[in-house]
């Protein structure tokens, strides 16, 4: 799986429907003591136009591997209005993911 290669799916879905209330956030698992990685997420950012909230988490992996259930990233996770919220564990599933979205922004 390429994160750079289907990063930009993601970016379209947002933009396509910002207007019916998606809201998209993209979460850094990036060591931020590795020389040059905020510049690098920042110039990854900008060229993919993702003008969502991008975060870096400083959290150990630790607490995010027991909180989120994830054994890695990258993945995705939906959010329903009731905040519920569905892990998708690779992009590889986009259509999946792009079809849970829809369905969530469509129950209003």
């Amino acid at each position: 799986m390429n994160c750079k290669r289907e990063f930009p799916q993601l970016v379209q879905l947002y933009k396509n429907n910002v207007k019916d209330g998606l809201v998209a956030i993209s979460v850094s698992l990036d060591e931020l003591g590795d020389k040059g990685v905020k510049e690098k997420l920042l110039s990854f950012l900008k060229k993919k136009d993702a003008t969502f909230t991008n975060v870096i988490l400083d959290e150990s992996q630790e607490f995010w591997t027991k909180k989120f259930a994830m054994v890695g990233p990258p993945c995705v996770f939906v959010f329903n209005r009731e905040g519920k919220w569905k892990q998708f564990k690779n992009f590889e599933n986009y259509d999946e993911i792009k079809q849970y979205a829809l369905k969530c922004l469509n129950a209003k």
